[in-house]
């Protein structure tokens, strides 16, 4: 897919740079981090407020920054380019009215029984923009907030699976996911943006907290994708909010 080739060509131009800055020896940082994840998909009714705490997993990801630029530049004072793979799973049910309620309907009994799960290896790049100077610890402060923006590329691996049988089947298959269902493994390109702070423990060491929202270009991350058609709610692509918590160490 044209987009996910444009954001792997941006990743390997990032890549080119921080090999190239490195020339100048700026200061760089390491860092490992890990939090919740708050999956949105077609599980679930819509605008059902259940959907976005209960279909939850978790993340851990390294990460790799480099000051944009030069040190002594202007906007290297305020960037800086975040380079990281991370791991994510996920497992996902129907919540909502439609399985919130007494109706032993097939279809609702099917719904019910629905159970998915979904795992990503993602690597990309994140910008992040500092509204104060990146170096303000060295003035006394410890707290620096910042937003950012990003891609990602994804290898996901969604299964949808029924406790009433084989998914699939009509007798275990609500109908509007007969053909609107895959359990597979695939490539999938993302834009990310978040706002964080780092909080500078001393002169080596910092803790960070990220809360993230990822977009995928893909409604098929979950395994399921109804016909839009047909069935009008299905109106997004699958998406994602992650809370991340965690450590950088500076080094040169």
């Amino acid at each position: 897919m044209p987009i996910t080739k444009l954001i792997y060509f941006i990743f390997l131009l990032g890549l080119f740079n921080f090999a190239h800055s490195q020339k100048g020896k700026p200061l760089q940082e390491i860092g490992v981090m890990t939090g919740p994840v708050f999956f949105q998909s077609d599980f679930g009714a819509r605008n059902e407020f259940k959907n976005y705490y209960k279909n939850n997993g978790f993340s851990f990801g390294i990460f790799y920054y480099l000051s944009a630029l030069n040190n002594s530049s202007a906007i290297s004072e305020k960037v800086k380019l975040r380079i990281e793979a991370s791991y994510m799973t996920t497992n996902l049910n129907h919540y909502g009215k439609y399985v919130d309620n007494n109706n032993n309907s097939l279809f609702t009994q099917q719904l019910r029984a629905m159970r998915g799960t979904v795992e990503t290896l993602n690597a990309g790049l994140q910008l992040e923009y500092y509204p104060w100077k990146t170096d303000d610890y060295n003035r006394g402060y410890s707290f620096s907030p910042y937003i950012s923006v990003g891609a990602q590329i994804s290898n996901y691996t969604s299964t949808v699976t029924s406790t009433l049988g084989e998914f699939g089947s009509p007798s275990v298959t609500p109908v509007k996911y007969l053909d609107g269902f895959k359990n597979e493994s695939d490539i999938v390109g993302s834009l990310t943006t978040s706002i964080g702070a780092r909080y500078l423990l001393n002169d080596y060491n910092a803790l960070v907290i990220d809360a993230r929202i990822q977009y995928y270009f893909s409604d098929w991350v979950d395994g399921l994708n109804p016909n839009k058609n047909i069935y009008t709610e299905n109106k997004s692509n699958d998406w994602s909010t992650t809370i991340n918590f965690g450590y950088v160490y500076y080094f040169n």
